[in-house]
């Protein structure tokens, strides 16, 4: 057994590397060390992790008991080294990507109010580094939208509170999935105040086509997924509970309206590294606020004759 680790990484080691890739690696590492030591003083943004974030937003006035915060980051792994971030624009690239590649930041404080948002401005391109003008415009305006109705929200407390409140705001965000066939890139909201509210918001873009998907995109057309979802997730939520009694789901609660019925169009979801659909609910949305946010794997082999090729495993 040693013997063939042994062999294996020996193998691994004397890959032939294509002269012309090699070169342009060193070239681009080498420019990459030089404007590094022109601006040793550039480093990353720096990243705050909260917990579940959520929309739910409560107001606190005086020094009765409110605590408020919201949490407003937003980070890039492209974006933390600008050495890095060169050395990699110089390496061939296979499918459409999408980059950050610059932050526009919001930030306020007033008493003991104050917000701290960096937003970004994503690029998108195809295989041969050319910009998507139109992907670009519709993923940068979306996320535009999203923001300035966070900022709002946040100014129009300010005003209310007239110097009594207390709130901090920020905004976190990651890269959810990044595989072959999409680009997922989620934003993170966390709102405290009496309480913990936190919700999620998760933007996708097919590589293959370079253009913003919804879920029902994975899906053949007039397929009814919503229903195979749905029925799932009560399943899931049914067995938790079962399993758990400190689990609780709204599903057969004495407020109608509040149960669980069907997911919507505009649901959040995202391809998980195994390469299932997961689902997510905001704090609220199908639980009390105990239970955080909640996700939900569903099972490919429901799926799999509904959804097209290439998006699950």
């Amino acid at each position: 057994m040693k013997h063939n680790l042994t062999e294996m990484k020996h193998d691994y080691q004397n890959i032939p590397i294509p002269p012309e890739l090699k070169t342009r690696v060193e070239q681009s590492i080498f420019r990459a060390k030089k404007d590094n030591e022109q601006a040793a003083d550039v480093s990353s943004p720096a990243r705050q992790k909260w917990p579940r974030p959520s929309k739910f937003r409560r107001f606190a006035l005086g020094g009765a008991g409110g605590v408020a915060a919201a949490v407003l980051t937003i980070a890039v792994l492209a974006n933390s080294s600008a050495s890095i971030a060169h050395a990699m624009e110089e390496i061939p690239i296979i499918g459409t990507i999408a980059r950050v590649v610059t932050f526009r930041q919001y930030q306020h404080k007033e008493h003991n109010m104050q917000a701290d948002l960096k937003i970004p401005e994503i690029q998108v391109e195809n295989k041969e580094g050319n910009v998507l003008p139109d992907a670009t415009k519709d993923l940068n305006d979306a996320i535009q939208k999203y923001t300035d109705q966070i900022i709002a929200a946040y100014e129009s407390d300010v005003k209310a509170a007239g110097g009594e409140g207390i709130e901090d705001l920020t905004l976190d965000y990651d890269i959810v999935t990044d595989n072959d066939k999409l680009f997922s890139l989620r934003f993170q909201q966390c709102i405290v105040m009496a309480g913990a509210a936190q919700s999620q918001k998760i933007y996708h873009i097919d590589k293959t086509t370079g253009k913003m998907i919804t879920l029902e995109d994975l899906f053949a057309d007039q397929a009814d997924y919503q229903t195979v979802i749905s029925e799932n997730i009560k399943t899931q939520m049914k067995q938790q509970m079962a399993e758990d009694e400190t689990k609780v789901y709204w599903l057969d609660s004495d407020v109608p309206e509040w149960n669980f019925q069907e997911i919507s169009a505009d649901v959040n979801f995202y391809i998980n590294e195994s390469g299932k659909l997961t689902i997510v609910f905001d704090e609220y949305q199908v639980a009390p606020g105990s239970m955080g946010i909640v996700s939900f794997e569903i099972p490919t082999e429901i799926l799999k004759d509904i959804v097209k090729d290439g998006y699950l495993n």
